[in-house]
């Protein structure tokens, strides 16, 4: 037993573990993800070995779960807190291309059960708790139960408001000397409003921001 995972447990879901008698093979195995796998994750969650890692935008687990294994294989008794609607963004409802990826079911979104499948099959249940709330209301429940974040991944929104919103929520979340991780940060043109949001954000900060393939991180000063 992961004492830090009950210990969120009973702080965030009142000692209902959202996970308990969840049949794995309830849905196909899917952990369908972009750059979920980047060393930025890995290593941030190695040189603060935090108790606490946070993502923002989950989609299928691929990056959650790619960070809890590390968790495992670490011996860390660590917890990643996974936040999502579990509902899509904006361009998977307006895209054709990404539209069927929402797996629905009687016309709803059946991620969140996809993601909860996978977390089982890749046996990392013991280091992760799912969050089914938006990121703005996420960051108030962090704020109200006291939990403080070591690590904290953004994936969220892909829109300029969204994403300086998400920072604004989040960056008082984490802990002084932890990390934050952005995805979607690029140099070519891709995603410009993203990039755009976290240079102005942390320019305010004066502070700086590392980026390679997609990635970007920040050290919050301790």
């Amino acid at each position: 037993m992961n004492s830090i995972r009950q210990a969120i447990i009973d702080r965030i879901w009142q000692g209902k573990d959202p996970l308990h008698g969840f049949p794995g093979n309830l849905i196909e195995f899917d952990l369908q993800g972009w750059n979920s796998q980047h060393p930025y994750l890995t290593a941030s969650l190695s040189e603060v070995r935090p108790q606490v890692v946070v993502e923002i935008g989950v989609w299928k687990g691929g990056s959650s779960i790619f960070m809890a294994k590390h968790l495992k294989e670490s011996g860390l008794p660590a917890v990643v807190i996974s936040v999502d609607t579990w509902l899509g963004s904006s361009e998977h409802w307006t895209n054709p291309e990404f539209f069927d990826d929402l797996c629905f079911v009687n016309g709803y979104p059946a991620l969140y059960y996809k993601f909860i499948s996978n977390v089982i099959r890749t046996d990392v249940a013991d280091h992760i708790v799912p969050l089914p709330l938006d990121s703005l209301n996420a960051a108030i429940v962090m704020r109200r139960v006291g939990v403080t974040p070591g690590v904290i991944h953004l994936d969220g929104g892909h829109d300029y408001d969204s994403v300086i919103a998400d920072l604004r929520a989040w960056w008082p979340v984490l802990a002084p000397g932890g990390i934050f991780v952005g995805d979607d940060y690029y140099d070519d043109g891709r995603w410009p409003t993203v990039r755009q949001a976290f240079d102005e954000f942390f320019a305010q900060l004066d502070l700086k921001i590392e980026y390679d393939s997609g990635k970007c991180r920040i050290r919050k000063p301790a």
